[in-house]
């Protein structure tokens, strides 16, 4: 701990060189620390500015006048944020200040800092990402004391020294270069990307509302519009602050912290995150006021950070069992499920399954595709893989299945294509009483049962295991299971069963995106058929030592 004579200086370097262990400080310590340096009689505005730019609380409440804020928790979490910034992706519980925190107090803050950043606030809809760039503009308009002890940052009169200060351009502080970007710009997600512009940071914040959520095709549209915009960030070094509340098991916020894409940090408005727990921020009669007015759903999704997955998720992760090795003998299926003219041009892609089902019918998936493909991309795909299926040791027989609805041209094209090619096989056509999405949901749930009781199972992607380098050894590598590459349309790689996984298996039903899911579930429809075994071994797993 510094001592007393230490405390009483006013420079500012030596001030800043304490605030590492301020910052260790509980609340009621650190405020009394802030008090001591303020009423210090040589405390200088050189020394208050150097601790808003370094100390987020401080700039908060002492600075930008916010003593709404003077509460533990609220001290907690700025110290928590300004000490790991990039790459989180904050839940807090609504009405717990985190725009306030960290889009609001932390964009200030990186103002301060540097002049020359560039900062873009994305939100659902612009006017959402207005709100906030508002809130920044009325505090560098009218904030006296903020502008005098940073006057080397903010204009006295921003509404006419400013070269740009308006809600639609952006505003710009005083700064040594001359990007295209303003230093704050507001723009939404769904409603007009910007383009051409590379932010330093970009900050989203409520990029998920209600009105994102309530369609399958509008969580995909956010969640696309977020891939998009990560174009808008800094080429060199992109920095981005996420900020937002749960609305939806699907959500964007969900598929985000399923991909990994980002750190998340999530705080329920009760210490245990159930609706008993004790509340973390909120006073208890206003958090008992929150619950008697809300759904149960409402409460779990907004402020306990965690909806409802039970009530939603039919398909649960941990249903995804792995294979090592497929079965020695098998009989294999191909099943498409065709994107076309009837479908939502948007999303749908034409995905193919192939499974392989053993002795006691339970079902591998073998290979496959899932991508927009033309008529001509249809035929190719099919042809090989059954070409290549027909030729793996161990398969009896391969049959191919064809979605019937709508498909009767593509089907005539390949009896055209067998023709030119002499290459004859039988096309079973995959027929169900009704079409529409309950038909293809209801078809997509005949999995659940076979996925619930280790009947269906997914190829293992990662380093050898010693099953895989045993059967290696006795000349069995073609057992060994492989993840299942593709290239789409655009020539980009991806790995089919990652994609079935993240974008359809563990949000179904809440997707729209069921294409590969529905060619799964088509294998149902072909009448599966055990091989026949002929030597009894064959009915034991390869692995077994002899």
């Amino acid at each position: 701990m510094p001592g007393s004579a230490a405390l009483s200086k006013t420079n500012a370097e030596l001030v800043l060189d304490e605030l590492p262990w301020v910052h260790s400080l509980p609340w009621k310590k650190a405020m009394q620390w802030y008090d001591m340096v303020l009423h210090d009689p040589g405390c200088d505005p050189d020394t208050v500015a150097a601790i808003g730019r370094n100390d987020r609380y401080f700039l908060l409440t002492h600075i930008l006048g916010r003593a709404d804020a003077s509460q533990p928790w609220l001290y907690d979490r700025c110290r928590e944020v300004e000490e790991n910034t990039d790459g989180f992706l904050d839940l807090w519980a609504r009405d717990h200040y985190k725009s306030t925190i960290i889009t609001y107090a932390g964009a200030i803050q990186e103002i301060l800092n540097d002049c020359n950043i560039t900062i873009g606030i994305f939100s659902h809809t612009r006017p959402i990402a207005k709100a906030f760039q508002s809130q920044i503009m009325q505090e560098f308009e009218k904030n006296e004391f903020l502008k005098e002890i940073y006057q080397d940052v903010l204009w006295a009169n921003p509404r006419r020294e400013a070269p740009v200060w308006s809600l639609d351009s952006g505003i710009v502080v005083k700064r040594d270069t001359n990007p295209k970007e303003a230093t704050v710009e507001a723009w939404g997600l769904v409603d007009g990307q910007p383009i051409s512009k590379h932010f330093r940071l970009a900050i989203f914040d409520d990029t998920v509302t209600p009105s994102s959520v309530n369609t399958p095709d509008q969580i995909i549209k956010t969640t696309e519009a977020w891939e998009l915009a990560q174009n808008l960030t800094s080429s060199q070094h992109p920095r981005t602050w996420h900020v937002g509340t749960r609305y939806n098991f699907a959500d964007t916020y969900g598929q985000l912290l399923t991909r990994g894409a980002l750190v998340p940090r999530v705080y329920p408005a009760t210490n245990d995150g159930t609706m008993d727990g004790e509340p973390v921020f909120l006073k208890p009669d206003v958090w008992q006021k929150k619950v008697s007015e809300s759904s149960t759903y409402t409460i779990a999704c907004q402020q306990l950070q965690n909806p409802v997955a039970g009530s939603e998720q039919e398909l649960k992760p941990e249903w995804v069992r792995r294979y090592e090795l497929r079965p020695l003998t098998m009989n294999v299926y191909i099943m498409c499920d065709y994107a076309g003219s009837r479908k939502s041009t948007g999303s749908s892609r034409t995905a193919f399954c192939v499974v392989g089902i053993d002795h006691a019918l339970n079902k591998y998936l073998l290979d496959g595709a899932c991508h927009k493909m033309g008529l001509s991309d249809r035929w190719t795909m099919m042809k090989q893989l059954r070409r290549k299926w027909m030729a793996a040791p161990g398969v009896q027989g391969v049959w191919v299945g064809y979605e019937r609805f709508g498909a009767q041209s593509d089907i005539e094209h390949f009896e055209q294509m067998m023709l030119i090619e002499n290459e004859h096989f039988d096309i079973q056509e995959l027929n169900w009483p009704r079409d529409g999405d309950v038909a293809k949901d209801n078809r997509i749930r005949r999995l659940e049962p076979d996925a619930r009781n280790w009947r269906l199972f997914f190829p293992y992607d990662g380093e050898p295991t010693s099953t895989q380098i045993d059967a290696i050894k006795r000349g069995n590598d073609h057992l060994v299971a492989k993840p299942i590459k593709r290239k789409d349309t655009d020539n980009r790689l991806y790995d089919l069963v990652d994609y079935m996984i993240r974008n359809e298996w563990i949000f179904f039903p809440n997707t729209t995106a069921k294409d590969m899911l529905d060619a799964l579930s088509r294998i149902y429809d072909m009448d599966p058929r055990a091989p026949m075994i002929i030597n009894e071994d064959d009915c034991l797993p390869d692995y077994v030592e002899d």
